[in-house]
């Protein structure tokens, strides 16, 4: 029997890290002009800030989607099992869902909330999960899931650490399928 750890695998080079990295620096530089306003314009205070953060970092969890969901199709070949691989990390301590499950939450969240209807069932639930409000209108200081959801991924808010969560996950995942 061949020892396959002599052979590189083409799927372990991860083609779709620089793309995320390069639209997660364009949102990060997006969010510091906010941040700027915050520190230069009296008026422009953290309601303001949130009200025009909040699709930014929307877009970063829809970007953070298309990475994982991507992933599976690169390495297993179908998403019909996607949840499976979602689930592949330990959940966080105080909740039952993994991280990877909250950022597609999320990203559905923010795709979805001007819908007419309710959420999707399986966003629902993950949100709810995280004990996150899934009204279409939530306060955005005391209730917005992509805020709240955030601090719960990053408690500094910070793009890249959500970002090299999901790389780590990816490379496990690769780990797990080639075992």
């Amino acid at each position: 029997m061949k020892n396959k750890n002599l052979y590189t695998n083409y799927l372990k080079v991860d083609y779709r890290a620089n793309g995320l990295n390069q639209i997660i620096q364009g949102l990060d530089n997006a969010i510091k002009s906010l941040e700027y306003r915050v520190n230069e314009q009296d008026w422009y205070d953290g309601i303001w800030f949130r009200e025009d953060s909040e699709p930014i970092y929307g877009l970063a969890f829809i970007a953070f989607q298309n990475y994982i969901n991507g992933s599976i199709k690169d390495l297993v070949n179908s998403t019909s099992e996607k949840v499976k691989y979602y689930r592949l990390e330990p959940n966080f301590d105080i909740y039952e869902k993994s991280h990877i499950e909250l950022i597609i939450g999320l990203a559905n969240y923010i795709k979805h909330k001007d819908d007419d209807g309710e959420l999707r069932k399986g966003t629902s639930d993950i949100l709810r999960s995280f004990n996150l409000d899934v009204s279409k209108n939530p306060d955005i200081v005391e209730s917005s899931p992509i805020f709240i959801g955030l601090t719960i991924l990053s408690e500094t808010w910070n793009l890249f650490e959500i970002e090299l969560n999901v790389t780590n996950w990816r490379a496990n995942l690769f780990k797990t399928i080639n075992q």
